[in-house]
């Protein structure tokens, strides 16, 4: 930070030399000594307010957003705070955790500490090449801090008690799943730190997931701009979220660092897209690793319940054998809009002789499209309870046409004089259904990504918007065209929803003539 001349004009000879020392001396002992010293920002007091409240933190971050330099101080404060301390810290590999981790955390070690001599309890040796002597030192108040990468067998994590676990970058959510039960004993602390780089990890996806957003603020780079060129707003970013779990994310905006270089940072994202933009000036993540639909966006594509519009009613099926029926409900409107406005089984409501179905598909550490949740598994329902389940949830709403998926809904029954179709055998139970196209997977993904299109450099209005939206209260389908990649393939446990939006995609299923005579309404996008 450069000397303010017209302070130093103001305060004199006498005054202006005092403040030329006083600022060298303090310079000086942040060099020295930034544990004690060093400037702390305002978004690092929240994070770590936030972590000694919550007892875990998301912290996603920008490039140069200070994340990791919060995290190593926060493991130095609980090995400095607390004698005989146990501190882990996670990054990808070896390597990597001893180029970016390492140096971060002998930066805010101690002075006393790093120049303390080997003894019976200390045992601290680091050097910029290696990092620290067998990945871990020992404190002179018996805190002891451990180095581990992502590439070890997560076996050698059980058993363990500790006070503060730190997981940089692309931890695996089984991992993190096991340094929560290692924490418990001495009630522990949990960091995750996360930039985007690629997009959303599941681990990230399993934070995000039904988070809502606290605070938020404009974001200088992505200014909304009128017909005339003219910025007429900013995008917003978020700051402060918390999930359904009760676990806060942290938003750590490259800006917010004084060191970062803001400026430079802002000329060399000038002419990128919104997604760089989001991912390295404010650490948003705006798409899962690989994701198959990199436009869909929450703050545009999902809707409250209370806006669904009026208009023409169809209803999906993908059935399958060995766990549930997957269904939407959609409505078609005047405008050519689309609305998912129901699933089954959603995660809202409750089912007679079942409870809370819960999530149809959950993040997990080894697959990137998950596993499947407890909304999969089998509750047993034969044709005639689905049909009665079905009528149930309508609530007596006019369906104008019911489709369901043609590889097995007209699949012949065997061991039967008189084979017979599922479709053909809920015809018999008065609920008549029509045979889906059965086009290739990826032209569906095509058209979904079609229907989610819009331009994201531009306000949405009525000239720019997408065709596809989902109510709020369609969390399962929510999560599933957030987190699917297609790589599990076949087996992908978030495809059922992906495939039920595949079939509305492909379909000529629109809001019929009769309705486009009647006025829609019922809020707005």
């Amino acid at each position: 930070m450069q000397v303010d001349l017209d302070l130093l004009e103001k305060l004199g000879p006498d005054e202006g030399w005092k403040y030329l020392k006083t600022r060298e001396e303090l310079i000086a002992r942040e060099a020295s000594d930034p544990f004690r010293y060093g400037y702390i920002p305002p978004v690092w007091k929240r994070a770590s307010e936030l972590l000694e409240k919550h007892r875990e933190i998301l912290v996603m971050g920008g490039n140069r957003s200070g994340k990791t330099e919060w995290a190593a101080k926060e493991a130095i404060k609980t090995m400095y705070g607390k004698p005989g301390a146990v501190v882990w810290c996670f990054q990808t590999t070896a390597p990597n955790s001893i180029e970016l981790q390492q140096p971060r955390v002998w930066k805010y070690m101690p002075p006393e500490w790093r120049n303390a001599r080997k003894g019976q309890v200390t045992n601290i040796t680091y050097s910029v090449k290696g990092g620290f002597t067998e990945a871990k030192f020992v404190a002179p108040n018996q805190s002891i801090c451990i180095f581990r990468n992502y590439a070890q067998d997560p076996s050698t994590l059980e058993g363990g008690e500790i006070d503060f676990a730190w997981a940089d970058e692309l931890v695996p959510l089984d991992v993190l799943e096991t340094l929560r039960f290692r924490l418990v004993d001495r009630n522990g602390k949990l960091a995750v730190t996360f930039t985007p780089v690629e997009g959303w990890s599941p681990t990230v996806a399993d934070y995000l997931s039904g988070a809502k957003t606290i605070t938020d603020t404009d974001a200088e780079l992505l200014p909304l701009k009128n017909d005339k060129g003219e910025i007429a707003g900013y995008d917003k970013v978020p700051i402060e979220q918390i999930n359904p779990k009760g676990r806060p994310i942290l938003y750590f905006h490259t800006q917010s660092n004084p060191w970062a270089g803001w400026s430079r940072m802002k000329k060399e994202l000038q002419s990128e897209t919104k997604e760089k933009i989001l991912c390295r000036a404010y650490g948003v993540p705006t798409k899962a690793i690989s994701g198959r639909f990199p436009l869909f966006n929450p703050k545009v594509h999902v809707i409250r319940h209370s806006d669904v519009p009026k208009g023409t009613r169809y209803h999906w099926v993908d059935p399958a054998s060995g766990k549930n029926w997957a269904m939407i409900w959609t409505v078609h409107d005047t405008a050519g809009r689309v609305v998912v406005y129901r699933e089954w089984p959603d995660q809202v409501s409750y089912i007679e002789g079942v409870g809370y179905a819960g999530e149809w598909a959950l993040p997990d550490g080894k697959k990137l499209d998950g596993k499947p949740g407890p909304a999969q598994a089998d509750f047993g329902f034969g044709l005639e309870r689905y049909r009665d389940e079905i009528l149930r949830v309508e609530g007596g709403e006019e369906i104008f046409e019911r489709w369901m998926d043609s590889r097995y809904g007209n699949a012949r029954t065997l061991g039967k004089e008189s084979p017979t179709t599922l479709i053909d055998e809920m015809a018999d139970l008065g609920m008549l259904f029509t045979a889906t196209p059965g086009d290739s997977i990826d032209e569906g993904v095509s058209m979904i990504n079609d229907a989610l299109s819009y331009n994201p450099e531009k306000p949405v209005d009525s000239r720019n918007q997408p065709k596809l939206y989902i109510s709020e209260n369609c969390k399962n389908v929510i999560h599933c065209i957030q987190t699917y990649t297609g790589a599990d393939g076949k087996r992908s446990a978030n495809k059922d929803f992906v495939d039920l939006l595949r079939y509305v995609c492909l379909s000529d299923a629109i809001n019929v003539e009769g309705d486009i005579l009647r006025p829609t309404g019922g809020g707005s996008y």
